[in-house]
């Protein structure tokens, strides 16, 4: 018998040191609720978890952008029902101007109602926005479109909702599409046309470039087709399609910057030629002209393929005329979404006395384009309420999945944690009990000495 080394001491002793430290975890898995409180625990959980966790969180946050997309959506769309009351109110006047029970003195007196009341369109239009952020057009101090709007819902950045671009003011409103019926602009199987001899004006134009073609869709290769454009207004650019295309007849501005363009490059540039002579823009080339003012320009291609691409970004007014054209004496217009004829601006600029019975006539078609455009950008507002509105049900149906997913990894069971804790307990009660009986053991040494 030994009794340096109590070794069924020890052996307890380290036994009970085991059990305390396990009732320490259990105590602190009941205390916190949560059967992970450190990598140690369950370091693959913990990892699972935490992504879980992070997901949840960003879930959230998707639902928040989603609800202010919601309100900001709402705040747009009830200052555009104003402005669609304005223009209700604005065409009841103009009807009232188109009738000769009203007089010169009355239609004056309307066209004052009506330039204030267009004058508080634009007031929306400024004021309108959300936390700074002017919705219905580009800012405060500029008419021009608005960025298109882009809401992220969801915990990705591609989750993305967008809403199209808006200018409700009286200088995005009103023109109509391009199929208007003056001027021999008509629209054709889904497209639009220019009549030979016909001229159009666009005031603005939205979206992406003017292509004139002599025919729509895929040409049929007959030969002899030509085009003869006559152009006019601020011009960013000509492309040129296929086969060469001359420019002629240009304005001595034009003309000064085309032979820059000739001399700095040459036929490396796809331009050459003089005003003289005429210029030559080479197939596939795209002539920048950098949004240059231009007073006349006649643009002449003949190819299998036909194609003539016009691109201006300026509000000012672009004038196409169809000159010569050898197949059908149409030219058909593809591309972005381009508006033609007045907008409200051009009622609002009358002046006293110019409001007469045939411009009230005029002004209604206007006012219903205008209603129309309004419409359009509700529409689109209303479909992306929609569709924000159905991602933030999804996305709260997906919070509740990921966070009972994570509760089950990381959350403590206290039913089964408790009875974990009842079995340390009694097992430290028990080990304590071993520790007396191992130190007891020792005295019975002393009765060998005896």
């Amino acid at each position: 018998m030994r009794i340096n080394t109590n070794v069924s001491s020890l052996t307890a002793q380290d036994a009970a040191q085991n059990t305390s430290k396990s009732i320490t975890g259990s105590l602190e898995k009941l205390s916190t609720g949560l059967r992970i409180n450190k990598a140690s625990d369950d370091a693959s959980g913990l990892a699972i978890a935490d992504k879980l966790r992070t997901q949840a969180t960003s879930i959230n946050q998707g639902i928040t952008n989603g609800n202010s997309a919601v309100s900001l959506l709402q705040i747009a769309d009830k200052s555009m029902a104003e402005q669609s009351n304005i223009l209700d109110t604005i065409k009841a006047k103009l009807i009232q101007a188109n009738t000769d029970t009203t007089s010169a003195d009355g239609r004056e007196s309307i066209r004052k109602d009506i330039v204030k009341l267009l004058e508080q369109l634009d007031n929306i239009a400024e004021q309108t926005n959300y936390n700074g952020n002017v919705l219905l057009q580009t800012s405060a101090s500029d008419t021009n479109a608005s960025s298109a709007l882009a809401f992220q819902i969801g915990e990705s950045k591609n989750d993305v909702i967008k809403n199209n671009a808006i200018q409700s003011n009286t200088n995005g409103l009103g023109g109509g599409a391009i199929a208007i019926t003056s001027g021999g602009v008509a629209a054709a199987t889904g497209s639009n046309v220019i009549a030979q001899g016909a001229s159009m004006e666009v005031k603005e134009k939205v979206g992406g470039d003017m292509v004139f073609k002599t025919a729509v869709g895929t040409d049929t290769g007959s030969t002899g087709q030509t085009e003869k454009l006559q152009v006019s207004g601020v011009i960013d650019s000509v492309t040129n399609a296929t086969g060469a295309m001359t420019i002629s007849d240009v304005d001595t501005e034009t003309a000064k910057v085309l032979d820059a363009i000739v001399a700095a490059s040459g036929a490396s540039g796809g331009l050459t030629g003089s005003a003289s002579a005429g210029y030559t823009l080479a197939s596939g080339t795209k002539l920048d002209l950098g949004g240059l003012n231009v007073s006349k320009m006649t643009l002449t291609t003949s190819a299998s393929d036909n194609g003539i691409t016009l691109n201006s970004t300026a509000t000012d007014t672009v004038k196409v005329k169809n000159l010569d054209k050898t197949t059908d004496g149409n030219v058909y217009i593809t591309g972005g979404d381009i508006k033609g004829g007045d907008l409200l601006s051009s009622l609002a600029a009358l002046t006293e006395g110019q409001l007469t019975k045939t411009t009230a006539d005029k002004f209604q078609n206007i006012i219903d384009n205008a209603l129309t455009d309004l419409n359009g950008y509700r529409g689109d507002i209303g479909s992306t309420q929609n569709q924000v509105e159905s991602a933030v049900r999804n996305l709260m149906t997906q919070a509740t999945n990921v966070k009972a997913a994570e509760s089950i990894i990381r959350d403590v069971d206290y039913a089964a944690e408790s009875a974990n804790f009842n079995k340390q307990n009694i097992i430290s009660q028990a080990g304590a009990y071993a520790i007396s009986q191992a130190n007891a053991v020792q005295q019975n040494v002393l009765k060998l000495l005896q």
